[in-house]
């Protein structure tokens, strides 16, 4: 997953935040985990750039398929 959401940083970075954390690495992953409400490992959840979250997924994640959600997401604003 982390190639894939560098790449994605690399391309959307100035609208979109990517925040990465992994919740198996301590309290603070945790937290994150446990605040964004995430069903289980791996998920990922991408925020624009005013703080809405405009993606949230589980599991394997298809790097076209993402790239198209965030598009979209930002074309409607």
């Amino acid at each position: 997953m982390q190639p894939i959401v560098n790449g994605l940083e690399g391309e959307f970075g100035t609208e979109v935040e990517f925040l990465q954390f992994n919740a198996q690495d301590g309290a603070e992953g945790e937290a994150y985990f446990q605040q964004l409400g995430l069903p289980g490992h791996p998920s990922i959840v991408i925020f624009a750039a005013d703080g809405r979250e405009i993606y949230q997924g589980l599991g394997t994640i298809d790097e076209d398929l993402l790239r198209q959600e965030i598009t979209q997401v930002l074309n409607e604003t």
